[in-house]
């Protein structure tokens, strides 16, 4: 069990959760209720990946790159973390990231013609990001646990605004959060309370900007 959980957290890791939650969006079938919104599953397929790499490089390559040069230093002890008061700096850069990729997107489409969720699922990031860093000089609040509820709220309010939502993606989404929370839990690396309240808050975070 021990093993399965150290699994599941390295395999949903907070900086892996959008690139899971936009391959989603844009390679499962989908109709917007707007018919003025452009579905992110009929974008040519170049144009998909182009944008996800995009992401891949701000939400992951990048910050994963400055996580590591700050254990190298011995700003952080462990690259997963656990000191509270270790997380500001962590937060700090992943917002710096957040702000870039929102003015990059923002310089690349300035008229808006992308489907706007290229700009909400990181504007998302940057509120939760905000968030949890103003929480965190009190509780060690989860980051897997905000991932997932950024994951999870970002597509409930995404399928909410389509035709036929998917309902097994949504379950999914759910069921993955469980999973996530769960191995935080059992590794007794996060509280029920820090867990629970990191999820809610970027669910509801994730959910209200779409």
């Amino acid at each position: 069990m021990t093993q399965l959980s150290h699994f599941f957290s390295w395999l949903f890791l907070p900086l892996l959760m959008p690139l899971y939650a936009l391959l989603i969006v844009m390679f499962v079938p989908s109709s917007p209720v707007d018919m003025s919104e452009i579905s992110p599953y009929v974008l040519p397929l170049h144009l998909k990946w182009v944008l996800w790499t995009v992401f891949l490089i701000f939400c992951f390559v990048a910050p994963g790159l400055s996580f590591y040069g700050l254990y190298r230093f011995k700003i952080i002890t462990t690259l997963d973390m656990e000191s509270r008061l270790e997380r500001r700096i962590p937060l700090l850069i992943m917002l710096g990231y957040n702000l870039i990729l929102i003015w990059f997107i923002y310089q690349s489409d300035p008229q808006g013609v992308l489907p706007n969720i290229f700009m909400r699922l990181p504007l998302a990031g940057l509120l939760v990001t905000v968030l949890f860093t103003v929480i965190t000089s009190w509780i060690k609040i989860s980051m897997h646990a905000g991932g997932c509820g950024i994951f999870t709220g970002f597509l409930f309010a995404f399928y909410q605004q389509q035709h036929d939502p998917s309902l097994a993606v949504i379950s999914i989404a759910f069921l993955i959060s469980g999973l996530v929370i769960g191995s935080r839990w059992f590794l007794k690396k996060h509280t029920l309370l820090e867990l629970t309240l990191g999820f809610f808050m970027a669910f509801l975070m994730a959910w209200q900007v779409q």
